[in-house]
């Protein structure tokens, strides 16, 4: 089928933005804006959240992955300095950033933001958060932002299939589970990449148009994640490039849920959906 549209919500299509391995910094780098806008929503982080955005977003390209590229290499200097603008950024202590070795694993930062007021943030939605079921523990156990919305989106599958459907239905729905296993992705020892497959097709069909949608507090699929995706896209020529927007938002994987949020993607839909004049 030849479509002339595809939108993309809290997606990711390299698996390697969201996966961590000893000598590949590119997970760091990747979620650090959204510690920042997440550290901003619980007010560790004070000031323009915009620029704040901005200005941690140029510091992991830039200064953040030059330093970690230099490995064991990396002058203590530097490492005292590089941890002092982690935690100016993200309301992280300097000490466990060099603790860490400049590296914060997501699940460690959604523990550690609110350890003192005893509270874990959640993956899909880091402005979500509830008591700690673990306080012995240094990684987050649970979701929250999963669980606040799990009773709800069972709920309502449930209710559509029997009463819209007249399906019915005993078992529970799970909206999430480990026993739909193993996906087939099509990869033999490799982590799955799919840019190549979208280029491809905005290649072959240059009128497909191409929306992205982002939550800035999204802990699972991060924004820049998918961004690096597209700027390494090195093949897709500039007309096509302009056919790819982005917008944002500011919850997290299911921003939907925050109406402010619902009443600017109705409009962005909209917008895309619409014809050209």
């Amino acid at each position: 089928m030849t479509l002339n549209g595809v939108v993309l919500l809290s997606s990711v299509l390299d698996f390697r933005t969201l996966s961590s391995s000893d000598g590949d910094d590119l997970l760091s780098i990747i979620y650090l804006p959204a510690f920042a806008a997440v550290a901003h929503h619980h007010g560790k982080v004070k000031g323009d959240l915009d620029k704040l955005l901005k200005d941690s977003r140029d510091y992991a390209s830039g200064e953040y992955s030059r330093i970690l590229l230099q490995g064991s290499d990396l002058d203590e200097a530097t490492r005292q300095q590089t941890a002092a603008q982690l935690s100016k950024l993200t309301g992280i202590s300097t000490l466990l950033w060099l603790e860490t070795d400049l590296r914060l694993d997501p699940t460690r930062f959604r523990k550690e933001l609110l350890r003192a007021e005893g509270k874990v943030l959640g993956r899909f939605d880091g402005r979500v958060a509830w008591a700690d079921a673990n306080k012995a523990s240094d990684y987050a156990s649970y979701d929250p932002s999963y669980a606040v919305a799990f009773g709800a989106f069972s709920t309502a599958m449930l209710d559509y299939l029997t009463s819209d459907l007249e399906w019915k239905e005993d078992s529970p729905y799970e909206i999430l589970t480990g026993r739909v296993h193993p996906w087939k992705w099509g990869r033999e020892n490799s982590i799955v990449n799919l840019s190549d497959r979208l280029s491809s097709a905005m290649i072959e069909n240059p009128n497909l148009k191409v929306l992205v949608l982002c939550g800035h507090t999204d802990l699972a699929t991060p924004p820049t994640g998918i961004e690096h995706s597209f700027r390494h896209m090195l093949n897709l020529p500039a007309p096509q490039r302009a056919a790819v927007h982005f917008d944002y938002y500011a919850g997290g994987h299911m921003f939907y849920l925050n109406d402010p949020d619902l009443a600017k993607l109705h409009t962005d839909l909209v917008r895309f959906l619409s014809p050209a004049k």
